[in-house]
């Protein structure tokens, strides 16, 4: 340890105590508890929002449960738009709607789970990664925003996957009609 951290006790000290599940503030700082638990429910209720979309899209192409499961879901969101040109143009719209909100959801996950989110002093969620010159112009994104817009991306979220809307959403492929002719 360098010197001028002064002895290993006092480093452990000024770090602070760690929170109930052993993470100490030097990592983050301090969040509220429940940014950690809409973060965690974000995770978990797009896992099922993803193996949706995956089920629509094999669906839709007419292909085995085995089929498709390496792509992201930005892939299939994108591949299911590509493809709804066999449903009748009411289902069409459905399906598509559907799609684009997914999409939107699935990008604020995707912002949620891999940026960093240093504790602010102010309170407002502050969330940076680094980009791939691929992806993106510029070395890094940032995200800002409150708790109470972190809470309408979650009842957005189960919004969508709400049990009648979500089983309208399979519904368009499920019979597969739309495969035959």
């Amino acid at each position: 340890m360098p010197e001028d951290w002064g002895d290993s006790e006092d480093f452990v000290t000024d770090r602070g105590a760690p929170d109930r599940f052993g993470v100490p503030p030097n990592l983050m700082g301090r969040h509220p508890e429940e940014f950690f638990s809409i973060l965690g429910r974000m995770v978990a209720l797009t896992a099922i929002l993803e193996n949706k979309i995956l089920i629509f899209y094999q669906y839709l192409v007419g292909r085995r449960q085995d089929e498709h499961t390496g792509l992201f879901v930005g892939q299939l969101i994108t591949n299911a738009l590509g493809g709804l040109h066999p449903l009748p143009p009411r289902d069409r719209q459905v399906g598509e709607d559907f799609l684009l909100e997914a999409k939107a959801i699935t990008d604020k996950r995707n912002d949620y789970v891999h940026n960093l989110w240093p504790a602010q002093g102010d309170g407002r969620l502050f969330g940076w990664r680094a980009v791939s010159k691929k992806k993106a112009p510029a070395a890094s994104m940032t995200t800002e925003g409150t708790l109470e817009e972190m809470r309408s991306d979650l009842t957005r979220l189960v919004d969508l996957l709400e049990v009648n809307r979500l089983n309208n959403f399979l519904g368009l492929v499920s019979g597969g009609q739309h495969l035959e002719g």
